[in-house]
């Protein structure tokens, strides 16, 4: 299987029944025969940021900011995503157009304002594959590919985003059996 080119949208896979990514959206950032790196987007931690950042940092991001699960792969400590890039703060281009930092002077450049059109998205997490992992899952139909759309990956709409991306495909969920045991 080729490798294919970041960014890009991961989408699980109807069939998908593991836990840690059914019915998600993976935006990919990194993927080389090495292996592969993603956030997901749709799910929220249901947490504000107040409670999880120490003073002063979390008074420096807007109360309604969303705090993002970006998969099962545990850090402890939050990355910010974000389009273009952002003079004089720690950060690195992980995909042409799609920069991350886990630097904490980017908050109050991106997430102090009000949340409704975000100009990041702040992950706790990260999604991860070693060498043919992924391309093995995506053999066995877990996953389907969604090219990068800004509009999917930058956006506080998550409840139904899932849905918005395979409708995107011309897939409906309901439309799909899954076969017995399903993806894991």
């Amino acid at each position: 299987m080729e490798t294919l080119t970041p960014p890009y949208f991961l989408l699980a896979s109807p069939a998908m029944l593991d836990p840690n990514f059914a019915k998600t959206v993976v935006l990919m950032g990194h993927h080389t025969e090495e292996g592969a790196l993603g956030w997901i987007v749709n799910r929220l931690l249901g947490v504000p940021p107040k409670e999880i950042l120490a003073p002063p940092l979390g008074e420096s991001i807007h109360p309604e900011t969303p705090l993002r699960l970006g998969g099962p792969v545990v850090t402890n400590g939050l990355i910010a995503l974000f389009r273009a890039e952002v003079p004089g703060i720690e950060q690195m281009e992980m995909a042409p157009g799609l920069h991350v930092s886990a630097s904490a002077e980017i908050l109050p450049k991106l997430f102090a304002g009000s949340p409704a059109k975000p100009d990041g998205l702040l992950v706790l997490g990260y999604s991860g594959w070693d060498a043919e992992q992924l391309e093995h899952e995506m053999e066995e139909g877990a996953w389907l590919v969604l090219p990068y759309d800004e509009a999917f990956a930058f956006t506080n709409e998550t409840e139904d985003l899932w849905e918005r991306a395979l409708a995107r495909l011309g897939v409906n969920p309901a439309n799909v059996t899954p076969f017995p045991g399903g993806v894991s």
